[in-house]
Parts: C-alpha cells; sequence; structure tokens
C-alpha cells in the first residue's frame, strides 16, 4: 500500500512538472531589439541565433528576398552591416504572439545607408520572446536578388535590386565583385535602368532602359519597353527566378 502510494505522489509531481508552463520572457521588445542589434554590430553571429524562432523569416539588406536564419547569418557573415532601432512601437500583443514596428537604420560603408520603418512578428518560443519574421514594409515588390542562366553561354546573372534606388549585377558566378552598378527608378511597374559603372571598363553603356516588371510565385518577370544598352538588351527580358545566396 506504501509503495502504491509513492508511486502516486510520483506520477503526480511528474504531471505537476508537465503542465507548470515556462516563465513568461518580460523583456521589452525595444530592449530586445537593442541587444539583437549590438550581437550583430559586434559580430557575435552564433549568438545572434538565438534571437530567432526555428522558422524565422528574415528580410534585410542583405537577404532582400525572406530567408532563414541560417541564409541570414550567412549573408551577414559575407557581406556586414550595422543595425540600430529606434522608435519601437507595439502593434499587437496577445499571449504567445506579438507585432512591433521600428525605424531602422541600416548601414555600410560605401554600400547602403538606409533609415526605413520595419515590422517584426514576435513568437513566445521556449519562454522567450522571438523574432519569427523580419520585414521592410515600405520596400517595392521589385527588391530582392533575381537569377537566370546567361543567355550566351556565359554562365548564370544574378541581377540585386537593392533599397535606396542602387543595383548591381554579377555574372558567370563570380561574385568577387560586381560586373555591374546602377541605378533605378520606378513608376509604378515600371523600372528604369541606368549604369553608373562596369567592371570591364570597355563593357560600359550609360544608356537607360525600362522594364515592365510582374513579381510570379517564384521571382519576377520583366518585360522590355525601351532599352539603349545593348547588353542588357539581349539578356534581361523574360523570367528570373529568387535568388537566395
Amino acid at each position: 500500500m506504501r509503495y502504491l502510494l509513492c508511486v502516486g505522489v510520483l506520477a503526480l509531481v511528474s504531471c505537476a512538472s508537465r503542465e507548470t508552463p515556462a516563465p513568461a520572457d518580460n523583456t521589452p521588445f525595444d530592449q530586445r531589439l537593442a541587444q539583437f542589434a549590438s550581437l550583430q554590430n559586434s559580430g557575435q553571429y552564433d549568438a545572434l541565433r538565438s534571437h530567432f524562432t526555428k522558422t524565422a523569416l528574415i528580410q534585410s539588406p542583405v537577404t532582400s528576398n525572406l530567408a532563414s536564419p541560417e541564409r541570414y547569418l550567412r549573408a551577414l557573415a559575407a557581406e556586414p552591416f550595422t543595425l540600430s532601432f529606434g522608435k519601437t512601437e507595439t502593434i499587437y500583443a496577445f499571449p504567445g504572439r506579438a507585432m512591433t514596428h521600428s525605424q531602422v537604420t541600416a548601414s555600410a560603408p560605401r554600400r547602403f545607408n538606409l533609415n526605413e520603418r520595419v515590422a517584426v512578428d514576435w513568437r513566445l518560443e521556449d519562454g522567450y520572446w522571438r523574432i519569427a519574421r523580419i520585414t521592410y514594409a515600405n520596400w517595392p515588390p521589385i527588391i530582392g536578388t533575381w537569377k537566370r542562366s546567361g543567355l550566351r553561354q556565359e554562365g548564370s546573372i544574378e541581377l540585386r535590386i537593392l533599397p535606396g534606388g542602387t543595383y548591381v549585377v554579377y555574372t558567370a558566378e563570380d561574385y568577387s565583385a560586381p560586373a555591374f552598378r546602377g541605378q533605378y527608378r520606378l513608376e509604378g511597374n515600371k523600372i528604369f535602368l541606368a549604369d553608373t559603372s562596369a567592371w570591364e571598363a570597355k563593357q560600359f553603356q550609360s544608356g537607360e532602359g525600362s522594364y515592365i516588371f510582374l513579381r510570379t510565385p517564384t521571382g519576377v518577370t520583366f518585360r522590355k519597353v525601351d532599352e539603349a544598352n545593348t547588353w542588357r538588351a539581349e539578356r534581361f527580358e523574360g523570367a528570373w527566378n529568387a535568388s537566395y545566396y
């Protein structure tokens, strides 16, 4: 009888232990974002992982297409940039999930200096508030990294349309330096492109081109309207796939 009583007590203790909820994380969201920025800015990328949920998706200047934490951290290691968050406001907060909006400054010397509005979705995971999704609400849908096979047996072409009105083009899977750099402007779903420099000077053409763009489930399609750059004229029109580098 005493044995059965002990077994019953142990079972109740075990059940109580299993049913005890994990302690809630009461760190304010603005402080968590400040911690996140501090880790990124100091290059502590391994520690940065703990701020993401297991299935998080991150949009950023180096992952303009939504990317997993591992893809984000790889891109960040290759092209580091600094962050600072301010004016964080909580849009909603429910048990287990929340959303905040912040003003974020993202900068990298000679590459970009952005001041944008960012939305962060939060999830309570293992007792801690973690980032489930980061998105830049004001970025147009053409922002992203797009890739296609070269049409002249020259390997792949990768077009990165960046926030802030600039783009870069990589060719033949050579990422040591962009083959072309340029500036763009938008009018609705029309994009105007103009190269500002080329890795090989003899390939530089300053003429402007314009294309209608259409986002698709897998990437983007360009339809040529007018093009003064012969290199782009032979390669840009058609379907491009989203690229996750």
